[in-house]
């Protein structure tokens, strides 16, 4: 049995479920409260948390390589040893330290859509939380969720010294020269562990209609790799919740 636990939100946790689909491992997510994370948790404080056969274990990276481990004969996340791993393990850590931060930096954004953004994410917490949030807390979401220590430390960051679009399209251009001109990162023809911890920084944002989330229809050849990710991505259950989402993802 194996059980991923999540927050419908989450980037880090995002980046495991990604892994579990690419694997084609079934598993059941279970959407957490924020209210009760100690109760409901296994192990830790934080999201996410991966628990296989009552075993668990915290933290998107070390998550990943546990997997290969359990695993060895699914669609692996990293080769097995050589230099082409380290490669790949550094982009990750790029996409963990710089991408994933970025995103807590560019979402909910600046001025009105900070708000919007923010009850945006406040409504799909509350629609996927084991129980709900209140309404006054969802409500209150924009404000609350900026002085959250852990997206307080994320946003210090990334915060490059650029205005928040700048910074987002500067992103964007890193992302894409670390596609090498290949189909996927580092020029490969198939995804590893950094596409897959990439993916939902992009997709998440533009399949729940979030302010500011659409800008990558501007960018081609970003919207061609994420139909080309979605094709290895398209097993159950889904990565956005179909009772949430509200545009289809690029195929």
């Amino acid at each position: 049995m194996i059980r991923l636990y999540t927050y419908a939100m989450s980037p880090y946790a995002a980046k495991v479920h990604c892994f579990l689909l690419h694997k084609r491992l079934d598993f059941e997510p279970y959407y957490i409260n924020p209210l009760r994370v100690k109760q409901e948790l296994p192990v830790g404080r934080q999201i996410p948390v991966l628990s296989i056969d009552g075993e668990s274990r915290a933290d998107s990276t070390p998550i990943g390589l546990w997997l290969d481990e359990r695993f060895p004969d699914a669609p692996r996340l990293l080769p097995r040893d050589g230099a082409e791993r380290e490669r790949l393990l550094e982009l990750d850590h790029w996409v963990t330290d710089r991408l994933i931060p970025g995103s807590f930096r560019s979402y909910p954004g600046e001025g009105l859509d900070r708000i919007r953004n923010g009850w945006k994410l406040g409504s799909v917490m509350g629609r996927t939380a084991r129980g709900g949030i209140p309404a006054p807390l969802r409500f209150a979401w924009p404000w609350f969720v900026t002085r959250v220590a852990f997206v307080r430390r994320l946003v210090a960051q990334a915060d490059d010294g650029l205005p928040v679009g700048e910074s987002k399209r500067k992103l964007y251009d890193q992302f894409l020269e670390r596609l090498e001109g290949g189909p996927f990162l580092a020029g490969r023809t198939e995804p590893s562990m950094p596409d897959l911890a990439a993916y939902p920084q992009f997709a998440l944002f533009y399949a729940l209609a979030f302010h500011g989330g659409d800008d990558i229809e501007e960018r081609p050849e970003l919207m061609a790799w994420l139909g080309r990710m979605g094709k290895h991505l398209d097993g159950e259950p889904p990565l956005v919740p179909p009772h949430v989402r509200e545009r289809a993802l690029p195929a």
